[in-house]
């Protein structure tokens, strides 16, 4: 048994959490976007399990294209040093303000991540001799995230200017490559099949209790 998106009750709270981090003060605001286009691919990887035909073509277009921001918030982790919680010497200092935005920050990116990794097991089915090549298409989707976390963080580019400037931004995914871009592409390719293969491991388990 897989872990199960339910739409509305996700919808309720993650319109609830963008809102507060739109209205509020917290040093996370900018969460608020980042879910959001989170979020994103989530929904149209729903449209694309429920339409067939063209739809489902132009559904999972546009998921592929939104996928690569739910890896992308786990980047959004490091921003964790900007909090008042550390102490000199490796210790910590509880302020519950702090910790408060700790949460903010954490537990979004967890949701996000596990659900919207597993629905990609329910897209993949969906694909030709899925039996046989179930880990190369995850292999492949890893590494064209992996290439888009990269340009996302460090030149700033977000999905939708792949519509906008399809050239200048396939250019930044595919033509400029150097050792820092391969490794942090590796390594990022490497934390997505790992979430795979634990989220695969927990629901093999539940099916065979």
């Amino acid at each position: 048994m897989e872990i199960q998106y339910k739409p509305i009750i996700y919808r309720v709270l993650l319109l609830a959490y963008i809102i507060t981090m739109i209205l509020c003060t917290t040093p996370f605001s900018f969460m608020a976007l980042n879910v959001f286009l989170a979020w994103l691919p989530i929904e149209f990887g729903c449209l694309t399990l429920r339409v067939h035909g063209k739809w489902r073509y132009l559904f999972s277009g546009i998921w592929l294209l939104f996928f690569p921001n739910i890896p992308y918030l786990l980047t959004d982790l490091l921003h964790l040093e900007s909090l008042n919680i550390y102490r000199s010497g490796g210790g910590f200092q509880n302020d519950p303000k702090e910790w408060l935005f700790f949460l903010l920050l954490v537990l979004p990116i967890i949701v996000m991540v596990v659900v919207g990794m597993n629905q990609v097991f329910q897209l993949v089915r969906q694909l030709p001799n899925v039996k046989r090549f179930f880990w190369l298409y995850l292999f492949v989707l890893a590494f064209l995230a992996a290439i888009a976390i990269y340009i996302g963080r460090f030149d700033r580019i977000h999905s939708i200017e792949l519509l906008l400037r399809p050239l200048s931004t396939l250019n930044l995914l595919l033509g400029i490559w150097n050792i820092e871009k391969l490794q942090f592409v590796l390594l990022f390719m490497i934390i997505q099949l790992v979430i795979w293969l634990l989220l695969k491991e927990i629901t093999q388990r539940k099916k065979e209790e």
